[in-house]
């Protein structure tokens, strides 16, 4: 005996937004995983190769995870303290210095971590530098935390919530380099840090995607067993 179809269209609506939704989500951390794949390759590719010096580098190689010499003069007076980082269970921040490079332009290097004083009202002592001439380093691409929020605090050194190219430009008043400079460990002017290539790997991006389609899948699921369950129910009764 046929059953008739008697499909709640509300129902309908919320599983395909929803579904549709969740794939969305799943092949977006697919791509995510591909690209942090790339990322990590890359960085595993350019840890065999010479420093070079950055002004002699292109644009087209002035890639992630490439290891650069600078030459310039670093600037003690306009310092960025990048704010909520954590070092082993401390909590502080990362020194952010501009630097103008001998033949123009300016790149930010960052030197590590330095942990907060006692309270927010008192910020902490910037390590004076060794050698404010050369430097050391590796080239760091990021999406950038954190570039959206409020730019609280005035004053130098001044604490931001982000360390990207474009929000601390505005602040300088100059053009800086879109990517930032990450001091060697050894280099003389390099303070404490636990930098990763990447924080989360490739698996869990797929792992994460693996769930997204799972739970679109539950979902459809759920709309045939209910939509058929009730046309059963109503075809018995």
């Amino acid at each position: 005996m046929a059953i008739r179809a008697q499909i709640n269209l509300r129902l309908l609506l919320f599983t395909v937004v929803f579904t549709a939704l969740f794939i969305t989500l799943g092949f977006w951390q697919l791509e995510r995983a591909v690209e942090k794949a790339e990322q990590i390759e890359q960085h595993a590719k350019f840890m065999n190769l010479p420093t070079v010096q950055l002004d002699g580098l292109p644009d087209s190689q002035r890639s992630n995870g490439r290891r650069v010499r600078l030459k310039g003069e670093i600037d003690v007076e306009q310092v960025f303290l990048l704010d909520n980082v954590v070092l082993d269970g401390r909590v502080g921040f990362e020194v952010v210095h501009p630097m103008r490079l001998s033949q123009g332009g300016t790149v930010l290097i960052n030197r590590g971590f330095v942990a907060a004083g006692a309270s927010r009202a008192v910020l902490p002592r910037v390590p004076p530098l060794r050698n404010r001439f050369t430097t050391s380093g590796r080239i760091y691409r990021s999406d950038w935390m954190n570039r959206d929020q409020e730019l609280a605090y005035s004053g130098w050194p001044r604490v931001v919530p982000t360390q990207d190219p474009g929000i601390l430009s505005g602040l300088l008043a100059r053009q800086v380099q879109p990517f930032v400079v990450r001091l060697d460990a050894a280099d003389p002017n390099g303070l404490p840090r636990n930098w990763v290539t990447t924080v989360m790997l490739p698996a869990k991006h797929q792992g994460y995607a693996v769930q997204w389609f799972a739970m679109a899948l539950a979902l459809v699921g759920m709309f045939v067993y209910f939509t058929f369950s009730r046309q059963k129910q109503g075809a018995s009764s």
